[in-house]
This record gives structure tokens, C-alpha cells and sequence, in this order.
């Protein structure tokens, strides 16, 4: 849709989002009976491409596992795409479009990083540096994939790992009790307790870097918090960055560019500290969208 003014003509931001989306790759990742679900991916411009095999940033749009939309971190992957990282945005089960809930994304991402190990070859990536970046309900599923045993689909070649090797969370649904978020969606709250991720912290967490909003009415910030605190305490490199005032969505390109772009620089430093991307002071935001 285009706004016509006078003397200007601008894309609203959702289009753009998916207008970039229309610059990937698309393939099927998994088949689950009539349900397909699609992978869209860049890869890094031929003067910014590593010699060696690249970085991943695998993507898990915000749901709480009944909407969401793929495109929303379409700006984020063409950006960490300029930066020399092969880039992913993963569509998943939810329940307004596959009938999916949480178990089914939390299988789905799984699915997505062994999916991605398995094509690391043609691809030209290292299975050994895949960041999971994921917000709200796909935050959960990702950290899900690196922290939990089982909630696999029973075709999965379980061999291949599904942990990601590092983690960017955007307001994560972390606790799934009462006080938390998403109690209600699971089959019945033992399972939703065997999903609640903060009491499933152990030492040799991948490294993690949280996002969250003070204000957040949807998933309480403080569940981010406490998993920040004890993952620490278990002597795991968990970074934990409170944005004073912001609600849910906060991070989203098409709310709050000053936002989008103090998350994504903090994703940019975090990844040049774990060596998935190279340093690059001339980096930014304006060249890449």
C-alpha cells in the first residue's frame, strides 16, 4: 500500500517488511501431512561475504502461538546479511493458521536448526556458529531447542543437535506458571511446567542475550530477569538489557526505528563478541535497508 501526498510518496513499514521478504530464498523446511512450512534466506553481498563459511541468524517471529507473521524480521535479516551472515526467516505452526500451539513450535524449531545443519554444505555455513534469534512465543520455542530434551516431532533425525549456539531473545515468554505467560495454552500445566524454561537452567547454556521492555503487558519482564539472574549464577554468559518504558513489541522496525535500531546494534556488538561476525565500524543501518 503506498500513502500519496503532495510532494512525497512513502511505503507503510509492514509492506516493506514483506516487500524484503520478496529479496529471499524460499524453501520447505519440514512437511507435517498438508502443512509446508517455508524458509526465506539471504546471504551476504559478494564484497561483504566472509572466505569462510558463514555465520547464521535463524529467525522465530513473536507469537504467543496463535498469529505472527514471518516477515516481521525480514529488516533484521537483510541487515545482519550486509554484515556477512547467511540470515533466516522461519515460518512455524501456530494455531490461526496450521492449528498450532506451543508444543508444535517448540518441535518446529527444533526441526529448523537440524534443518539447517543438514544443509550446512550447500548452504557454505558452519553448523557451529547458528544464532537462534526469536521474540515471544518464538523466543520460548528457540531457547527451547537449546535447552530442553524432547517436544521432537517423531520423524526428527534426533542425532543432529538442535541447540543453537548462541541466543537473541526479544521479550521472551521464559515462565510458563501462573505468574508468567502461556499456562493456559498448553495441553495441561505439567507440561506446561516440563516447558517453562526457568526451571530448566543448567550450566553450558549457549550464550544468551535478552531484550525486554519495562511496561510489558503481555509477557512480564520480570520472568527475563530471573532467568538472566540464575542463568548467570550457574556461571552461563547471559546478558539481560532492560528498555525502560517499552511495551511488548518495542524492538519491531515498524514501531520504533530509534528502538529497532538500539536492538539490533546490541545484536551487531554481541555477535562481534562471540566471533560470528567481524568488527566493522562503518557499520549501519541506513546502507542495509
Amino acid at each position: 500500500m503506498e500513502i500519496t501526498g503532495e510532494s512525497h510518496q512513502r511505503t507503510l513499514p509492514l509492506d516493506r517488511n514483506r516487500e524484503l521478504l520478496k529479496t529471499a530464498r524460499e524453501k520447505i523446511y519440514k512437511s507435517v501431512g498438508d502443512t509446508h512450512l517455508p524458509v526465506y534466506f539471504w546471504g551476504p553481498p559478494e564484497d561483504k561475504a566472509p572466505t569462510y563459511p558463514k555465520s547464521v541468524a535463524a529467525f522465530f517471529f513473536s507469537s504467543g502461538w496463535d498469529n505472527g507473521q514471518v516477515a516481521q524480521f525480514a529488516p533484521h535479516c537483510v541487515y545482519l546479511a550486509s554484515r556477512g551472515m547467511m540470515t533466516m526467516a522461519f515460518d512455524y505452526r501456530v494455531a490461526n493458521r496450521q492449528k498450532g500451539g506451543p508444543l508444535e513450535a517448540m518441535a518446529d524449531a527444533k526441526s529448523a536448526i537440524r534443518w539447517i545443519r543438514l544443509n550446512a554444505s550447500e548452504l557454505g555455513i558452519n553448523p557451529g556458529k547458528i544464532v537462534g534469534i526469536g521474540g515471544s512465543g518464538g523466543a520460548h520455542a528457540m531457547a527451547s531447542a537449546a535447552m530442553l530434551q524432547g517436544f521432537d516431532d517423531p520423524c526428527e533425525m534426533t542425532s543432529i543437535s538442535p541447540a543453537p549456539n548462541a541466543l537473541v531473545l526479544f521479550s521472551p515468554v521464559l515462565d510458563t506458571s501462573k505468574k508468567g505467560f502461556g499456562l493456559e495454552r498448553f495441553l495441561d500445566a505439567g507440561v506446561a511446567k516440563e516447558a517453562n524454561l526457568i526451571r530448566a537452567i543448567n550450566k553450558g547454556l549457549p550464550p544468551t542475550l535478552i531484550m525486554h521492555g519495562t511496561t510489558d503487558r503481555v509477557v512480564p519482564s520480570g520472568g527475563s530477569y530471573e532467568f538472566a539472574r540464575k542463568s548467570s549464577k550457574k556461571k552461563n554468559f547471559c546478558r539481560y538489557i532492560e528498555f525502560e518504558g517499552q511495551g511488548h513489541g518495542f524492538f519491531n522496525f515498524n514501531l520504533s526505528f530509534d528502538m529497532y535500531e538500539a536492538t539490533l546494534m546490541a545484536i551487531d556488538e554481541f555477535l562481534v563478541e562471540l566471533g560470528f561476525i567481524e568488527p566493522d565500524p562503518e557499520a549501519g543501518l541506513g546502507r542495509a535497508l
